[in-house]
């Protein structure tokens, strides 16, 4: 088959096509009585895909647009007679049931491949054999397809419909549909209907100054009729392509989306903001953005599990589809692999650590350097000593254990990660034993280290000789919160230090702080109020409520200078109290009256 010479050449005079039976190297053929120079024949072959001895009307159209239908076998060569000059397409005859590409016939050229030999008729008595050139034309069953466009401002008297090789190495190039176009008319209402070639291929629905519609290895193949659905073309330039996530082509891409901007990503360093369109990967790597306008572009590929890919620029012209040949190529996530030692927390559960991601030392040259991207916080369960963490990009990050409570044990401050990485946290968990005494008296109680809002884990329980016992991620520096409920005592206690060879000894006192706050706007009792009692140093040892009618009781104040005061909120200001400092002596009772008076909020 050749497609050379696809427009008209010279002037076209005449045609006879004469059919006789399947050429045989014995047989003479039939020639027109017009003129032994004007005339030459040539053998046509209709090849079916995938069908042997097929009936096929084929249609013969010149220059001119004269045409003649005439029937033929597959697979047989018919003596075609034609009279000079050419050229002439032949393919499939509308509603023959095929469907075919154009195949361009001119005499004075020879198709590719092989022709019939036939006796040479020149008057002589030994005949000398001639090639009579045999021009295949290969032929589809035809598939009705129909659909309708949506997304034209204005309707469109007809779409191009654009066919594409599924697999071009492993197919019969006498069959390849590489850059076929078929015209289809339009109605009023977008609908269409055209017939298509039966078989596995790729279809583009395109339209001037539209995106395409792309549809991928659609088959055509055993169908009666398809029905496409709706062919969305939106007005504007757009740009696809594949992105690829290994070296095989087809390999599934999972959960990925495209951000198209106009900006250079190096210079997104807040994050997204340029974003001009996001688009869905679809899983064979395909995608495309829409309705953009010219310019240049750049995208940035995120995927589950893999590190983000940059790409770019691609230059988009007005009402044009850019598609690069390239695809973006993907890489997996970095692999985080974290050692937790101890390998189990000492409260009989599971350690939990936290990937949190933190600005770089060095942002700049981080940046440039590295290209990282935004990632959410990831929270994983450790177990038997070991954790593991699906990086999708290069950052700086910090990692935190704790129990599955919540208390904070201890981590690694600055990690980079820029590929795969193992690292070991080193947990320092101090066993503490100590006992809870009141005027050596053992007391029942709580003690919270980290304070009243810590995790369960780091809340010991007294026992009714006052000894409490567990573990910390440290020594030094603890708040340590007590409540004796049978006492009534609650008590806060600053930067202690659990001892390394003794018990810790957590002495209440045994000091009484009581009185009542009142309104000095209303004088009436100041319901609610928070009463604060702090140490020389503006530490917070104790905290009492007062009552409805205004009175208060604060047991387990530390001896010593104590500042105390008072405060409410109400809808327009606070009400607070002049401080009033003292100092207690131990197991002293005393009374403090409050005030209320309002200050401008």
């Amino acid at each position: 088959m050749s497609e050379r010479r696809r427009g008209a050449i010279g002037t076209v005079i005449g045609l006879s096509l004469v059919l006789g039976a399947a050429v045989s190297p014995a047989q003479e053929p039939a020639v027109p009585q017009v003129g032994a120079d004007e005339v030459a024949y040539v053998v046509l072959k209709a090849v079916a895909y995938r069908t042997v001895s097929a009936e096929v009307t084929l249609m013969a159209r010149n220059a001119e647009g004269r045409e003649q239908e005439f029937a033929v076998v597959s697979d047989q060569p018919f003596q075609v007679f034609l009279f000079e000059p050419g050229p002439w397409s032949v393919r499939p005859a509308p509603g023959s049931g095929f469907w075919g590409r154009d195949v361009y016939i001119d005499p004075d050229l020879e198709p590719e491949g092989p022709g019939e030999l036939q006796p040479e008729v020149d008057g002589s008595e030994e005949p000398a054999p001639a090639v009579v050139p045999v021009f295949e034309v290969p032929v589809f069953p035809a598939v009705p397809v129909s659909g309708r466009v949506v997304g034209p401002r204005r309707p469109a008297s007809e779409v191009s419909i654009l066919l594409g090789d599924v697999d071009p190495e492993g197919m019969d190039p006498r069959f390849s549909l590489k850059g076929a176009r078929v015209r289809c008319p339009v109605a009023d209402d977008g609908r269409w209907s055209c017939d298509l070639p039966g078989t596995l291929v790729h279809i583009v629905f395109w339209l001037p100054g539209h995106s395409p519609d792309y549809r991928w290895e659609t088959p055509l193949f055993g169908r009666r009729h398809l029905r496409m659905g709706d062919q969305r073309l939106i007005p504007g330039a757009s740009l696809a392509g594949f992105v690829a996530a290994a070296p095989g082509f087809r390999e599934l891409i999972e959960r990925c989306v495209v951000h198209v901007a106009k900006a250079d990503p190096a210079f997104w360093t807040t994050g997204l903001e340029d974003v001009l369109a996001t688009v869905d990967v679809a899983r064979d790597g395909f995608f495309q953005a829409p309705g953009l306008g010219p310019g240049n572009h750049w995208i940035q590929v995120d995927c589950d599990n893999r590190v983000a890919a940059r790409a770019g620029p691609y230059t988009l012209q007005r009402n044009a589809e850019t598609f690069p040949r390239k695809r973006v190529p993907l890489t997996r996530s970095h692999l985080l692999e974290l050692s937790v030692l101890p390998a189990d927390s000492p409260y009989d559960s599971h350690w939990v650590v936290r990937l949190k991601q933190i600005e770089p030392e060095d942002p700049v040259e981080f940046w440039r350097q590295y290209r990282p991207g935004d990632y959410p916080q990831q929270r994983a369960v450790v177990e038997n000593g070991h954790v593991q963490f699906h990086v999708p990009g290069n950052g700086a990050f910090s990692v935190e254990i704790a129990d599955e409570a919540g208390g904070r044990f201890g981590g690694l401050d600055y990690l980079e990660v820029v590929n795969d990485l193992t690292a070991t946290v080193e947990l320092d968990l101090v066993p503490v034993l100590g006992r809870l005494m009141l005027d050596d008296v053992p007391v029942r109680g709580l003690v919270f280290f980290g304070g009243r809002q810590t995790s369960p884990e780091l809340t010991f329980r007294s026992d009714n000789e006052g000894w409490f016992r567990g573990a910390l991620p440290g020594r030094e520096g603890w708040r340590v919160d007590v409540v004796a409920p049978e006492y009534e005592a609650i008590q806060f206690f600053h930067d202690v230090d659990v001892p390394a060879d003794e018990p810790l000894i957590l002495e209440l006192a045994d000091t009484v702080i009581q009185g009542r706050v009142v309104s000095a706007s209303t004088g009436l009792p100041a319901e609610r109020a928070i009463v604060r009692f702090e140490s020389a140093d503006g530490q917070l040892v104790h905290q009492a409520t007062a009552g409805e009618d205004g009175s208060y009781s604060a047991r387990g104040v530390p001896p010593g200078w104590v500042r105390i005061s008072a405060r409410r909120l109400s809808l327009a200001s606070w009400e607070v109290s002049e401080p009033f400092e003292t100092i207690l002596n131990p197991r002293q009772a005393v009374t403090v009256d409050l005030v209320l008076r309002e200050r401008q909020r």
